[in-house]
């Protein structure tokens, strides 16, 4: 099983690979100044290569699901597209409007890859944690796929020990996370020691659906804190883009209303300062 998994994650590279070749090969951008018959060979290209990313959103969402909802996001592709098939079929049809595009990784420079290096790293040696929206989305990609490797072992009964140190590798990630988005371990929620018998109370009311309630369980939150992040991604490459301001305007309340679903204990107050207490 873990062979097939690695198999699989490294074929859904090779399709982007072969895309990128036949981007560079064509170059669009320089078919679209030429002639008519070269105009109407850079709207092929553009279509295929925007077909190619709409299959690389679904056999990527498996391995990395927030980047790969993203994607599909700014491609506007419909939930009946959203599917496998056999054979690589057009799921964008002619005449297909996509959302506003904007880069899902910037690449690093050997001075970022520096920086980050001394910003994540404590006095001790280990890994500070990550602060800003880009920090997060990066450690929460990472955590996926070493979530996705441990699985892989487990589900191929391999070797204890292996488990163990890929197991110990998940957690570091996860430390390096915000206190807000790390979880408890199972089993680890403070527990209230019950009441003696002579003093028990009587069952607690059955508490509310946490979707519809603000102030959500652990598991809920950590949805919530991922749907933010995405949100919030959505909202800076729209900015990055240049969008008109009506679209920008519409993400960010899409944002803050994510954002008032926290609860109040995680919701930072204007400019930054968190609440005080009296």
């Amino acid at each position: 099983v873990s062979t097939q998994s690695t198999g699989a994650f490294e074929s859904v590279f090779s399709i982007s690979k072969i895309g990128n070749q036949y981007l560079q090969y064509n170059t669009p951008w320089v078919l679209a100044k030429g002639s008519e018959s070269d105009k109407a060979r850079a709207g092929s290209v553009i279509a295929l290569a925007s077909n190619l990313a709409a299959l690389l959103s679904v056999t990527l969402s498996p391995f990395m699901p927030t980047i790969a909802k993203i994607l599909q996001e700014q491609l506007a592709l419909p939930e009946d597209r959203k599917q496998f098939t056999e054979t690589f079929v057009p799921l964008l049809k002619t005449g297909h409007k996509i959302g506003t595009p904007f880069p899902l990784f910037s690449k690093i420079e050997d001075a970022r890859v520096a920086e980050l290096r001394s910003k994540f790293c404590g006095s001790d040696g280990s890994p500070a944690p990550a602060t800003t929206p880009g920090d997060i989305a990066a450690l929460q990609a990472e955590i996926e796929k070493q979530g996705g490797k441990v699985r892989e072992l487990k589900a191929a009964k391999g070797d204890p020990a292996a488990i163990k140190a890929e197991v110990a590798k998940l957690l570091e990630l996860k430390k390096q996370l915000p206190a807000e988005l790390q979880q408890p371990p199972p089993g680890n929620k403070n527990k209230k020691k019950s009441p003696p018998a002579a003093q028990k109370k009587e069952p607690s009311p059955p508490v509310k659906n946490p979707a519809t309630t603000p102030n959500a369980l652990p598991a809920d939150v950590a949805a919530l804190q991922k749907e933010i992040e995405a949100q919030g991604l959505k909202v800076r490459g729209l900015k990055a883009a240049k969008a008109d301001k009506a679209t920008i305007d519409a993400e960010v309340k899409v944002l803050l209303a994510l954002k008032g679903k926290l609860p109040p204990e995680l919701q930072q107050q204007p400019g930054g300062k968190k609440g005080k207490k009296k």
